[in-house]
């Protein structure tokens, strides 16, 4: 972590003030004139929550400058996002009165969402929800996250809801293979006419796997446990 200029860390100590202040204010605000808001700003205030919790979640990747871990690991240390669940909560319980409002909009004649997609240039609830599902380590609240957006088809920006769910499907695919190959054992050897072959073993379930190709290049036998 030593390679990251000290001028980082000073800028988000800045930012973490500022969301601190923020969110101190827009509670104090709230509290004063709540019962003075219409339907549509207590909407607007509450997306406002939704993006300021995400934003803090996201502060917190930060690691520590005596980490010795490089900076992509270190920030996306799986601790860090468990300990942020409630929040991840606080943002998937938001986003689930927006949508909701958004389909009583649809039943009443007031929305396009039944039409088709929407585009606004505005972030709404895509995005903070996609984060959810990509950073949160609760099943049931990334369950609940991915379900929100199914429900909401719209593009935000470059955030579309309907490829958001395709791409977060196969990243959970390529996380669940991960996550096997790291409790199993895999076993590669390579042939000297560049035939290759791999095989995989859960040590817990007992699953199996194997594949075999050819190199490109020639390669000495060699087997890797």
């Amino acid at each position: 972590m030593n390679v990251q200029p000290p001028e980082a860390y000073a800028t988000y100590k800045t930012y973490s003030a500022q969301l601190l202040a923020w969110n101190s204010s827009f509670s104090a605000f709230m509290s004063l004139k709540l019962h003075a808001l219409t339907p549509l700003q207590i909407r607007g205030a509450t997306l406002l929550k939704i993006h300021h919790i995400t934003a803090t979640i996201m502060g917190r990747c930060v690691p520590d400058p005596t980490d010795p871990r490089s900076i992509v690991a270190a920030a996306n240390d799986p601790m860090i996002f468990s300990r942020s669940t409630n929040d991840f909560q606080t943002v998937v319980s938001l986003s689930q009165s927006l949508v909701a409002a958004a389909e009583q909009d649809i039943q009443r004649g007031n929305g396009r969402l039944a039409g088709g997609l929407t585009f606004s240039t505005d972030m709404g609830v895509v995005a903070p929800l996609y984060y959810v599902c990509i950073k949160c380590t609760d099943v049931p609240l990334r369950e609940q996250a991915i379900e929100l957006l199914g429900r909401c088809p719209r593009r935000e920006g470059m955030w579309d809801s309907v490829l958001g769910v395709r791409m977060i499907r196969e990243f959970w695919e390529m996380e669940e293979v991960h996550r096997q190959l790291r409790q199993g054992m895999v076993k590669l050897v390579l042939e000297d006419d560049g035939r290759w072959e791999w095989s995989w073993r859960d040590v817990n379930s007992r699953g199996e796997g194997r594949g075999a190709g050819y190199a490109v290049n020639e390669m000495p036998r060699s087997q890797i446990c």
